[in-house]
């Protein structure tokens, strides 16, 4: 009777740990992505590491010479483009670079290529509202250029949404009155 419960016990753990395999295997998609950053060798940034959170949002402080802007990034439909952002900036990336692109609808910073690029991340329910941060359409895929969305018309369909601006809505249309001003940022902080 005891080899018969050591079979029993052997089998109840066999099972019990394909039990918990199943579940990981099936809860890691919800709670970390496997991105896919291809390098371009024309930039100076290496790329991030490849497994990024889902969930969850990053703080965000963009200063300007025109003013400090607070953005809030959102992983969840977009883990990777806001992985490639905050490591961007990480990297001191950003501090110094002008914002090149003005129009009625937006104001793109960051443009460059970092020496890596990555698909592009939509939904099909993309609505580039008033403060709405998006990285900028590129055909190659995505890099480092992001623009933030001023006006209601005119901002690039097709572009992967990483978050919002949650103060200094005012300094954008401060910057939109002004369009031959040049747009500077002094640096972008995480956290």
């Amino acid at each position: 009777m005891g080899r018969w419960k050591r079979v029993v016990v052997i089998l109840l753990v066999a099972a019990v740990a394909l039990v918990l395999e199943s579940w990981t295997v099936h809860a890691t998609p919800t709670m970390f992505k496997n991105c896919t950053y291809t390098r371009t060798g024309d930039g100076t940034v290496r790329p991030p590491f490849s497994l990024t959170p889902t969930l969850g949002s990053v703080k965000v402080t963009l200063k300007t010479d025109r003013g400090t802007l607070e953005l809030r990034l959102d992983r969840q439909n977009a883990p990777c483009a806001v992985h490639s952002f905050t490591h961007l900036a990480l990297q001191r990336y950003y501090h110094g670079t002008p914002c090149p692109r003005r129009t009625r609808a937006i104001l793109e910073c960051g443009a460059g290529r970092p020496g890596y690029r990555f698909p592009a991340e939509l939904t099909g329910k993309e609505q580039y509202r008033r403060g709405v941060v998006a990285l900028s359409n590129n055909p190659a895929g995505n890099g480092s250029a992001f623009f933030l969305v001023h006006g209601v018309h005119g901002a690039p369909a097709g572009s992967t949404i990483i978050g919002t601006v949650t103060s200094g809505l005012t300094i954008l249309d401060r910057i939109a009155a002004e369009p031959g001003q040049p747009v500077q940022v002094l640096e972008v902080l995480i956290g």
